[in-house]
């Protein structure tokens, strides 16, 4: 007996896992950044002035000060909001908190513990890097760049992001590797982890999406993106999603990198960096999507926070737990069903 297809309506699907974010979950993390940074964009989707002002009330405790403490080894620029703020103020719903903006990002560039290539490390080890920061730190720096014209701040993501491309890309698989240094001095983790890709994928997005292409790193960065997106779609599986370790399809299911790659897609579909070609890879990860999320919003087969676990082994990474709406699992959807919407897929039709 065939089982009649019915459609799922995108928008309703990233409010529905914005709502469920804030039911369960504080936002003073960077998770919740993220998420934040997916409501800014569905309030420009929906051109809902509702929307715009639920986001900056949301982020009004960041950029005031109110927040002293953010998890994550970027507390202190997490503390005015990170992307979401900045994002928020070059959309033009706050541009009132750009001197907030500037003086984290003024701190960030002469505070934070570097690597000897420059890379900004842990605080009490800056040899120990790894590609989540690229999601951190690049794109706020290039929103602020765009906001103040000023050229340091493209300079500082383009050499954060490409130095980083220079040590954790892996030649042969195209994909990035999570860190360097945790597991051992001059050691690189071994795997592709999900989530670790999504967040070079997302910071190349809008590096390209959103800097001058005057900017003398431009190319670099364009040229950086499309290999990854390249290589990224080698590992899809026929279903539309990504796994733990990319490059181990008996891993399980990942949702959280999976939509973190999809925006990433749907951003470079956007903007026309990315051929037309690739629509097929984005519209079969957004019906994939779709059967991890339930109908309250809540999120299916997140991966819990990673950060090279065990001895940085493929098999450490696989056997990394995945949960039920875990923290990081609602702002990648929200970004990706979003952009879905943008890109005018309303609605999808699922099997």
């Amino acid at each position: 007996m065939k089982i009649a297809s019915h459609k799922i309506d995108c928008l309703k699907i990233a409010e529905s896992v914005m709502d469920k974010h804030l039911a369960s979950h504080p936002l003073n993390h960077y998770a919740g950044i993220l998420s934040l940074h997916g409501l800014i964009r569905l309030a420009q989707i929906k051109k809902s002035a509702k929307f715009a002002k639920a986001a900056k009330e949301l982020l009004r405790p960041f950029y005031s000060g109110e927040v002293k403490s953010v998890g994550g080894v970027y507390s202190k620029m997490y503390c005015c909001g990170g992307n979401a703020s900045a994002w928020l103020a070059q959309v033009g719903y706050a541009p009132e908190i750009l001197a907030v903006l500037v003086s984290h990002a003024d701190e960030l560039m002469s505070s934070h513990p570097r690597d000897k290539h420059g890379i900004f490390g842990t605080l009490k080890a800056p040899e120990k890097i790894w590609i989540d920061s690229a999601f951190a730190v690049c794109p706020f720096l290039v929103f602020t760049g765009n906001m103040t014209g000023e050229k340091k701040y493209y300079d500082e993501a383009c050499l954060q992001m490409l130095e980083m491309d220079k040590l954790l890309r892996n030649k042969k698989t195209g994909l990035y590797q999570q860190s360097l240094n945790f597991a051992g001095p001059g050691k690189l983790s071994e795997d592709h982890w999900s989530r670790g890709n999504g967040w070079g994928a997302l910071a190349l997005a809008e590096m390209i999406a959103e800097m001058p292409k005057a900017h003398p790193k431009y190319a670099a960065i364009k040229k950086t993106y499309l290999e990854l997106m390249e290589a990224i779609v080698r590992y899809q599986d026929e279903k539309g999603m990504w796994h733990q370790e990319m490059s181990e399809k008996e891993s399980y299911v990942e949702t959280s990198g999976t939509g973190l790659m999809l925006y990433a897609i749907g951003r470079g579909l956007e903007t026309g960096i990315l051929p037309q070609t690739y629509t097929e890879s984005f519209l079969k990860g957004i019906k994939g999507c779709a059967s991890y999320i339930a109908v309250d919003g809540s999120v299916f087969n997140t991966c819990t926070g990673c950060l090279c676990p065990g001895d940085g082994s493929k098999a450490a990474y696989m056997e990394k737990a995945h949960k039920m709406n875990d923290e990081h699992a609602f702002g990648p959807m929200v970004l990706a069903f979003g952009q879905a919407a943008l890109l005018g897929i309303k609605t999808i039709e699922l099997d």
